[in-house]
């Protein structure tokens, strides 16, 4: 396995956080990374990873850390060293770059029921042995049932967009978290990634006990602003008293209250629900 060498103002950046990086580099950078194509090179989370660099979602991890850099610097701030995360819609390891470093002596549950995904995943494992990562080949739902995963967008997104469907796409499995928990003798997660577009519902169902007694210490949801959906998982979560924060420019912890531009949630259990 052999690196790309990076252009030398971008490998200087990028290790450091600051505001808009992500747009900043694409502008900067994309264009020399998108000839590069499908390529192994060091991401932001300091370990190299097959990418495919024109794509911009899979440039994003060469920039830095991908999507919220507040989440990934709680979690490595929180997170014991010997915790337990699940990564559900873990896709090519977007999250699970910075999220399984953060946990050396624990463990991570990804879940990915898409097969080029998954396969994607476990090549890039296959040269970090170190990280404590099982790739678990299903999606999660409410029970033990047959799914289709159908991607969107042309095939040069490898997956980066999919959602489970009645009907079309690829045949997957679906399992109950409670189930795979179970049978590894996991009793309590400190935390959860839940990313499986609009099928976070039914995922968490499936996690329903866990999520009453909060053996579950925290989640962070996809909620794609102020619309049905993202209510209807903040509804839900409160009903086991977990209450939802996002962070500020400054990325302090705060109660949300305006959804409009909330993309995603951090749910740590609190007084109120069933449990307060």
């Amino acid at each position: 396995m052999k690196t790309i060498s990076l252009p030398l103002p971008l490998a200087l950046i990028q290790p450091f956080d600051f505001p808009r990086k992500l747009g900043i580099c694409e502008r900067l950078f994309a264009h020399m990374l998108a000839e590069r194509g499908i390529c192994w090179v060091q991401t932001g989370a300091g370990i190299p990873w097959k990418l495919d660099l024109s794509n911009r979602t899979h440039r994003w991890l060469v920039y830095g850390k991908y999507e919220n850099p507040y989440f990934l610097n709680w979690a490595k701030e929180n997170l014991p060293t010997n915790g337990v995360i699940v990564d559900s819609g873990a896709n090519i390891g977007q999250m699970l770059v910075y999220l399984s470093q953060y946990v050396p002596q624990g463990k991570v549950l990804a879940f990915e029921p898409g097969t080029e995904q998954a396969n994607w995943l476990e090549e890039c494992l296959d040269i970090h042995k170190q990280l404590p990562v099982e790739v678990i080949r299903y999606g999660l739902g409410a029970d033990a049932i047959q799914k289709y995963l159908q991607n969107f967008g042309d095939a040069s997104i490898h997956g980066a967009w999919a959602a489970v469907s009645e009907s079309e796409g690829e045949p997957i499995k679906i399992v109950r978290l409670a189930d795979e928990l179970a049978s590894r003798g996991i009793k309590i997660v400190d935390l959860w990634k839940l990313d499986v577009q609009f099928y976070e519902i039914p995922a968490l169902e499936g996690a329903k006990d866990l999520l009453e007694s909060q053996q579950i210490k925290a989640l962070w949801v996809e909620l794609s602003g102020e619309n049905e959906n993202s209510l209807q998982i903040r509804e839900y979560l409160a009903l086991f008293g977990y209450q939802c924060y996002s962070f500020d420019r400054k990325g302090k912890l705060y109660r949300s209250s305006d959804f409009s531009k909330v993309h995603d949630g951090l749910f740590l259990p609190g007084k109120g629900g069933k449990n307060g």
